[in-house]
């Protein structure tokens, strides 16, 4: 069985989905506490920082789809941790005093999540590993 691992570990769609399952298990415990998703944190600390910001600038700063973005906001709204704007047909988020609490919350969640996995890591390869990472995918989302 070590032989068959092996094989599909040297595959990048194997590894990479692999590693993705873990940071995700990592990022959900770290978050969990905080009572949201790393999605809807993220989105946050990017509202905060830019207040105003669309959906659409969401989904490109994160990678994701509008449509995720979407349900996390909508989630996120029902808590009332932001308020959409509508201006000319481009949904705009804003954070509301409970989601600045929020945001700190998951600026800290962030964090320890970031600490989490460089000290597993060591902070040169967790650097290293995203650097390579994020290159590779900025690549392959060239030719989809």
């Amino acid at each position: 069985m070590a032989d068959l691992r092996s094989e599909y570990n040297s595959c990048l769609y194997h590894a990479g989905a692999a590693l993705a399952r873990s940071l995700h298990r990592l990022a959900v415990a770290h978050f969990h506490p905080v009572g949201i998703t790393p999605t809807m944190g993220f989105i946050l600390l990017t509202a905060r920082v830019a207040p105003g910001v669309s959906i659409t600038d969401l989904g490109t700063v994160h990678l994701l789809d509008s449509s995720t973005i979407s349900r996390a906001v909508d989630k996120l709204a029902a808590d009332r941790y932001i308020v959409r704007a509508n201006e000319a047909k481009v949904v705009q988020v804003f954070l509301t005093p409970d989601g600045e609490r929020k945001a700190a919350e998951a600026e800290s969640a962030w964090q320890n999540l970031q600490l989490e996995y460089r000290l597993l890591l060591g902070e040169g390869e967790a650097r290293w590993l995203a650097e390579k990472t994020a290159k590779a995918d900025e690549v392959l989302r060239k030719y989809r």
